[in-house]
């Protein structure tokens, strides 16, 4: 269970403040779904994936590997939404780049981790990156940095599996999003709670729980505005495309030099992380 902290006992002036990590956003609907049903209530704001597509675009301020101090950030984030009950972002971070915040406020600032099938978390971080990351001027920048920062092309070489070059975006992304999946392990070791997407637009009172927790009981969700954004889970807003996304479907459909690379690439320990959570492989 979350169990949210009364509000009457939380005054601590980042109280409002609130996270959600993720295995990375890769303009995965439901994600997104998550987001605008938070931002829903005008007592919550929330932003998407702020800070990993911010140096997208302002890349002299850092790079796409850096995120901004997560104790300058809270207080920022805490100043910004001071006329809100809670303010949060969503998938900017990993769940082992929390330490700070767990540290620093560990009774104040709540923090959830949203998980997604492996299959289907692979699908959108190698479509994202086939698709220039959404890059709005065209740049590719942000492609060659995962190129050439993102990607341990020793270790692929010398595994043996299907060779590429810079052109064969979808294998070398395929064989580096394996390859981040190895960090679940890590990730199921840290003191948060993990709950999977897919469960979450499935049921409504865990959603309710979810929103307790991250606001610590101060914004609730009448039934009006939960019809309201549970009519979303399968539509695609302004700028997504209508897509099926079933993980076993995805996985009949892998052709054979991705499979191997499955079975090389992710780990043993990251598997049963997997299997933990409820995802079936």
């Amino acid at each position: 269970m979350l169990n949210p902290i009364s509000s009457n006992t939380v005054d601590d002036a980042t109280s409002h403040v609130f996270y959600v990590t993720s295995w990375g956003y890769g303009a995965d609907h439901w994600f997104s779904w998550f987001v605008k049903a938070l931002n829903a209530n005008p007592e919550i704001m929330t932003y998407l994936a702020n800070e990993g597509s911010r140096p997208k675009y302002f890349p002299e301020e850092r790079t796409r590997a850096q995120r901004p101090d997560l104790i300058k950030f809270t207080r920022f984030m805490a100043d910004v939404g001071m006329t809100y009950q809670a303010i949060g972002d969503c998938y900017s971070y990993r769940p082992t780049m929390m330490h700070a915040v767990l540290e620093t406020w560990p009774d104040t600032v709540p923090v959830i981790h949203l998980t997604r099938h492996p299959y289907a978390w692979l699908y959108f971080h190698v479509r994202w990156r086939t698709t220039n990351m959404r890059m709005l001027g065209g740049e590719q920048g942000p492609l060659d940095h995962e190129w050439l920062h993102g990607c341990d092309h020793d270790l692929f070489n010398s595994l043996g599996l299907k060779p590429y070059t810079k052109d064969d975006i979808e294998i070398w992304t395929t064989y580096q999003g394996m390859w981040k999946m190895n960090d679940v392990a890590s990730d199921a070791k840290m003191p948060i709670r993990q709950i999977p997407i897919e469960d979450v637009t499935k049921n409504r009172a865990l959603f309710h729980e979810i929103i307790s927790f991250i606001t610590h009981g101060r914004v609730t969700y009448d039934e009006k505005l939960l019809d309201l954004i549970y009519s979303w889970v399968h539509t695609p807003f302004r700028g997504e495309e209508e897509l099926r996304v079933s993980p076993r479907d995805l996985r009949a459909q892998w052709p054979q030099w991705k499979a191997l690379a499955f079975e090389k690439l992710v780990s043993p320990e990251a598997k049963q992380a997997y299997r933990q959570l409820g995802y079936k492989l």
